[in-house]
């Protein structure tokens, strides 16, 4: 080969190395931000907190229960007091529990199908009256008012009237029946009908109101419902919180229990008692930070293994550009030694 074709051909192989050199150099840096991407993924992954299925008996609590007469009176809550009465009676806890209480109460009724009618009778002297189906209807204002006995039918309906009242204070006898008592308008009272039903409810309605549940409103439309109301003694469990006396034994669980006012001495029954609903709810959260959980995991992991293909192919690029590039050295070494020996000729000619 000749001095002009050596020389061509080393800076040709020059060439090429620096372009491999280069390649080699932008393939290491992609794989460094590959490795970056995947060491980013880890720490998510290692950041990321493992669902924890609810334990049941993180929702089980201890409950007690206690009998007074025939009924059962359930303790919710016992908190640490310190209360001296006024008879130097100590008490240690502050009890609150659910006790069944009977309630006077207004109670609302729907007759669906009232049957309303306006009689009108023919006799002289009989005023029209409303019937409820075969119930005869009786004004208020007809009830004597001066009968004050203790079994007067004026103070039964005033007591029930009352507490219709107090418990359903939007309707039409509510405000008729403030009215009588607040202001003394009698004439309130011809506006409020009674009737004793099936089941002994003395019922009471408005003849007139602004709704559709009234007696004459029921008469013009037969599908209109009728609402009266009576008052009856109605059992309800009701939350009562009283001081009280905790005897404990040697485990902590509580044994017998004195409530303030009372000498009675309860025994405290003790029962396991888990909130389902509660648990529940724990349960399908886990569920669904289960699926968000393994979703994630999921994408991490296929893009850590599309990480981990690019970096293989791109390692076996880089081999690859190794292998050219000892060749190419290799190479050019050779040439290198060419053109050392051309030039050696040359000033060995000119000498001669």
């Amino acid at each position: 080969m000749g001095m002009a074709a050596s020389q061509a051909r080393w800076i040709s192989l020059a060439a090429r190395k620096s372009n491999v050199e280069y390649e080699g150099q932008q393939i290491n840096q992609a794989r460094t931000a590959l490795a970056n991407q995947s060491s980013e993924l880890w720490n998510k992954l290692y950041d990321m907190d493992v669902p924890t299925a609810p334990s049941s008996n993180d929702y089980t609590k201890t409950q007690y229960t206690f009998q007074n007469g025939d009924s059962t009176q359930t303790i919710s809550q016992i908190q640490d007091a310190d209360y001296t009465d006024s008879d130097g009676i100590h008490y240690n806890s502050y009890v609150t529990y659910f006790a069944k209480i009977s309630e006077y109460k207004g109670i609302r009724n729907t007759n669906s199908n009232p049957q309303v009618q306006y009689v009108v009778p023919t006799e002289e002297g009989v005023d029209p009256y409303y019937m409820v189906g075969t119930k005869k209807l009786t004004q208020l204002s007809t009830i004597d008012r001066t009968d004050t006995s203790s079994n007067s039918s004026w103070g039964t309906y005033s007591a029930a009237l009352d507490q219709i009242a107090e418990d359903w204070p939007d309707t039409q006898i509510a405000k008729d029946w403030k009215n009588y008592k607040t202001n003394g308008d009698t004439s309130a009272l011809e506006n409020i009908y009674l009737w004793t039903d099936a089941n002994s409810h003395v019922n009471f309605a408005s003849a007139t109101s602004n709704t559709t549940d009234s007696l004459e409103a029921c008469r013009q439309d037969a599908t209109a419902a009728l609402h009266s109301y009576y008052s009856d003694y109605q059992s309800t469990n009701k939350e009562v919180s009283k001081y009280g006396i905790i005897e404990y034994d040697s485990s902590g669980r509580a044994t017998s229990l004195q409530l303030e006012g009372s000498s009675v001495i309860y025994d405290l029954t003790t029962s396991s008692v888990t909130d389902d609903a509660a648990y529940n709810d724990a349960m399908n959260k886990y569920n669904y930070e289960k699926q968000v959980y393994e979703k994630n995991v999921q994408d991490i992991n296929a893009k850590t293994e599309q990480i981990q293909t690019e970096d293989r192919t791109l390692e076996l690029r880089l081999k690859a550009l190794d292998t050219e590039q000892n060749a190419l050295q290799t190479e050019m070494d050779a040439v290198h030694k060419i053109i050392s020996k051309n030039i050696e000729s040359t000033f060995k000619t000119f000498e001669s």
